[in-house]
């Protein structure tokens, strides 16, 4: 089975990943981390030198597939082996099961991303079956464990088997131990726990470990540990304790990549973070939770979410008949605990003779009924439309038709309520609906307002679920912003939103004093029948810094500046235009004919390389100019276009196939680059790949005089500069061909360009999925941009005066910040792939303008050029319907502002 494709998102994460091994590789962890994240790198009980970074995954993302395509990425990059080992550790017994099946299932995509690199030449396995894999075939299978985390943490290691001696791994020491003269064994004399002591011997009946005291054990714990296996560590929050850093230090990993959805911030290097926007943009999760509080009690909000399912089966029926696949929506209700008014089996019952529901559509699972056991929810012969449990579902289920949750607890007290509100956040085949009311996820709670609903379903977001305060303000709405009932829905319309009401917040912990009094906004209202301080609408600076003066200490100022964000980011998604239901003017891509009467067809850069036959025979081809090896005794130095990478015996002792030997053959290694690179030379047929090759190995050998041994041993690193090399060539090329087919209007051989207004790009409310780590969080309040976020916008410098300028236009409407990744960005087509324009707007008179901001030391880049060429190609072409502006703090004698009035004149 082909494995599944990565999303956008996850492609993204894993090259942050690649990007961060490449450059720790040359700088270190620390530096490379610094670099990349833009802070200072946590090596807690590591040190500095193992890498240790954490991919903050939210509810729903799909870490688990991330992981799987992580394995090989880092033996690859950072390990240099083909044949790696790895341990995946997982929080609880009933993960590691899940997990374990999926990887071990043929055509399931996690184990089809193992299989995709290394073939049947795997094996995942438990604990219990490491032993069982024979010497030899360390190095030369990929071997994966799964297991938890608790069988390696443990204060007395001798209490875990994990570290016990056992014979049952006598061949594999003996096999270490006459390789390299048990050179290889010396690494476990550093590790924790990893030697046979006195104490030990003298509680061994058998006087076997007598003979042993002061050298490794013959454990698995240790075996692993030779192995310098790549970590893969699930929910890695659970995993910063002192035991913890103990066990994995136990292991001798060579690369810790930790994967959660909440990492604790002080203790965690979170390289890559997605959002919330991210995750519905790509389909994952249902956006937005349409939240109805029901202050009349239970009864009432049982009775709404009944509703709910019912008008969303009818959806689902329709839906089918259109061919969007089956779905059964089913609503997860939290009742109440044994001893409360609504138990789970009272629950039932009220649901069978109140409200008539048919017994088989309703299960119960608690700790002590166990009605999902065996039970296909997904099966269309399933009845079942109502789960009700107290706490907490079992571990590692799923329910993918999940769409309503319904809690008869608080929402500030529920306990657990964030597991049931993540089964519902899941997209069914993470794939959208023809019908809208199932692209959104349904709450029905006991609140007594909205306002306070809202705000204890995001703490829920934020503080459990990985969201991010930004994240949550565009993930919650009410029911009158998204109707199931009426004619918008019935003509499944997008709905027109109604303007809400201002967002108001509690604090509890702040006196209303009359300085504050007077500030607008600021009322006292009674709450549970005490007074407290609300605060409705934006909140300005000086009103944040009155708040902050009645604080004392600083974690007390840092969780009243949370709450300040969280309201901030919910007044702002409640005002943007995408918000309220505003459409934004559509965008036309480029588009080419060959001759005027032939097909219009899409402006890419792909058309443009087919027109190109790169010659890779040549001797610039063959030539590496960047890369060189030199080998001085038993340490190899590679200098990657000036940057510098060093192996050393330790790094060679696991190359499978006698790529550290003198039996190594150029056709072997020939073999070797052409299966590591088919996908970078896709255009390629395998003879043109393998000749090629064959020629830059030889030019290697003969012309460099690189031994084929430490070309061997370098060949991760050749792969990479020959992909790089080809690559610059296939550039060139298409900067030339890209001159002469597109930029050169008029002249022979031109194609004929236009924009493409029949298939125009769309700006979607919901559909802005802005990296977290890049997002603007500044003070000043946008008022016109189409989102509630704004992508890559620092609070100050050149571009946010740009932005702030455009924003106070009186010709422009609205306008978007726009994203650098397709397809939620719009972008235009340049030799090297895409330029999205760093601005979108819509204008007054209907005309839209792509504005794009420079700094003057970019002017004269020969790319930047070919940019501004396609921009105003595009704009030129238009029938006067869009503009492009070409933007710098000073041009031809104006500054930035008599510029934006000058392009949007």
């Amino acid at each position: 089975m082909t494995p599944l494709t990565l999303k956008s998102y996850q492609q993204t994460a894993l090259d942050a990943l690649t990007a961060f091994a490449r450059a720790a590789e040359r700088k270190g962890p620390a530096l490379a981390f610094a670099e990349q994240a833009g802070r200072p790198y946590n090596p807690d009980a590591f040190g500095a030198e193992l890498p240790c970074v954490c991919l903050r995954i939210p509810t729903g993302g799909g870490k688990t597939v991330l992981a799987a395509h992580a394995v090989p990425l880092l033996a690859r990059e950072w390990c240099h082996v083909d044949a790696p080992v790895a341990v995946w550790l997982v929080p609880s017994d009933a993960i590691r099961q899940q997990t374990l099946k999926a990887l071990q299932t043929p055509g399931h995509p996690y184990r089809a991303a193992l299989t995709e690199a290394y073939g049947e030449q795997l094996q995942v396995c438990t604990l219990d079956d490491v032993a069982q894999i024979a010497p030899p075939d360390w190095g030369r299978t990929a071997v994966v464990v799964v297991a938890t985390m608790q069988s390696f943490r443990i204060e007395d290691a001798g209490q875990r088997t994990v570290y016990s001696f056992s014979e049952r791994f006598e061949p594999h020491f003996k096999g270490a131990l006459a390789q390299d003269g048990g050179r290889a064994l010396a690494c476990l004399h550093t590790l924790p726990d990893a030697l046979v002591t006195q104490a030990d011997a003298a509680q061994d009946s058998t006087g076997v470990l007598q003979g042993f005291v002061g050298q490794p054990r013959w454990s698995l714990a240790n075996w692993l540990a030779l192995q310098r296996p790549v970590l893969v560590v699930d929910e890695a929050h659970n995993t910063k304790t002192d035991k913890s850093f103990t066990a994995l230090q136990r292991l001798n990993p060579a690369f810790i990549l930790e994967l959660t959805a909440t990492p604790l911030a002080h203790k965690t290097n979170v390289l890559y973070h997605v959002s919330a926007q991210e995750l519905a943009a790509e389909d994952m999760i249902k956006l937005p939770i349409v939240l109805a509080e029901h202050p009349e009690g239970w009864p009432q909000a049982v009775f709404g979410a009944v509703q709910t399912q019912r008008k969303l089966e009818a959806e689902a029926l329709k839906d089918e008949a259109d061919g969007h696949g089956y779905v059964r929506p089913i609503v997860l209700l939290q009742a109440q605990n044994q001893g409360d008014e609504m138990p789970p089996e009272k629950l039932r019952n009220y649901l069978i003779d109140e409200l008539k529901l048919p017994e088989d559509q309703i299960v119960v699972a608690t700790g002590t009924t166990r009605g999902l056991d065996d039970l296909d929810l997904a099966a269309r012969n399933c009845p079942v439309r109502y789960v009700i449990t107290v706490q907490a579902l079992r571990e590692g289920w799923d329910c993918p038709f999940a769409y309503v949750l319904c809690s008869l607890q608080k929402m500030t007290s529920a306990t657990a309520v964030e597991q049931l509100l993540g089964r519902v956040l899941r997209m069914p085949q993470a794939r959208r609906r023809g019908r809208e009311a199932l692209n959104r996820a349904y709450a029905h709670v006991c609140a007594a307002e909205f306002s306070s609903a809202a705000h204890a379903l995001a703490d829920r977001l934020i503080h459990h679920m990985g969201f991010e305060a930004l994240d949550v303000a565009s993930m919650i709405a009410a029911p009158a912003a998204y109707p199931l009932f009426g004619e918008d829905f019935e003509q499944n319309q997008p709905v027109t939103l109604i303007q809400q009401a201002l967002i108001a917040s509690n604090f509890e912990a702040l006196e209303a004093t009359p300085e504050l009094l007077a500030l607008p906004g600021v009322q006292v209202h009674t709450i549970a029948g005490a007074p407290q301080l609300v605060v409705a609408g934006h909140i300005a600076e000086g009103t944040e810094a009155l708040m902050l003066a009645q604080v004392r200490g600083p974690k007390k100022q840092e969780q009243l500046r949370e709450q300040v964000a969280q309201h901030t980011a919910l007044v702002a998604a409640s005002v943007a235009p995408a918000a309220r239901g505003v459409p934004f003017a559509p965008l036309p891509p480029l588009a080419y004919r060959t001759q005027k009467q032939a097909p219009l067809w899409p402006l890419e850069r792909e058309a443009v390389l087919e027109t190109v036959e790169l010659d890779l025979l040549s001797p610039q081809a063959v030539q590496l100019p960047g890369f060189h090896v030199a080998q001085e005794s038993d340490v190899f130095t590679i200098d990657l276009q000036g940057e510098r990478v060093t192996l050393r015996h330790a790094d060679v002792q696991q190359m499978p196939m006698d790529y550290g030997h003198s039996s190594i053959t150029a056709e072997t290694l020939v073999h070797w680059l052409d299966q590591s690179l088919f996908k970078a030379l896709h255009e390629l047929t395998q003879p043109q790949r393998r000749a090629y090759l064959a020629a830059v190995v030889n030019h290697q050998i003969h012309a460099c005089g690189v031994s084929l041994v430490a070309l061997a041993q370098a060949r991760f690193q050749l792969a990479r500069s020959i992909a790089a090399h080809v690559a610059d060539l296939r550039d060139a090329a298409a900067q030339r061909q890209f001159r002469q087919c597109v930029l050169q209007q008029g002249e022979a051989g031109a194609w004929l360009v236009e924009p493409d207004w029949a298939h125009p790009h769309v700006f979607t409310p919901g559909r802005y999925p802005a990296p977290v780590a890049s997002r603007y969080q500044g003070r000043y309040q946008f008022a016109k941009h189409y989102f509630p976020v704004l992508a890559d916008l620092k609070d100050g410098g050149q571009e946010f005066q740009c932005a702030q300028l455009i924003d106070a236009h009186p010709k422009v409407k609205q306008w978007v910040r726009n994203l650098d990744t397709t397809p939620c960005g719009f972008a235009l087509p340049t030799s090297r792939g895409r330029f999205f324009a760093d601005f979108v707007a819509e204008l007054q008179d209907g005309r839209v303008a792509l504005l794009e901001f420079k700094g003057a030391h970019l002017l004269s880049d020969p790319y930047e050029i070919e940019k501004s060429q396609v921009g105003a190609l595009w704009a030129r072409t238009s029938g006067g319907r869009a503009v492009f502006g070409w933007l710098t703090m000073a041009q031809s004698g104006k500054n930035l502002a008599q510029q934006l009035d000058e392009v949007l004149a």
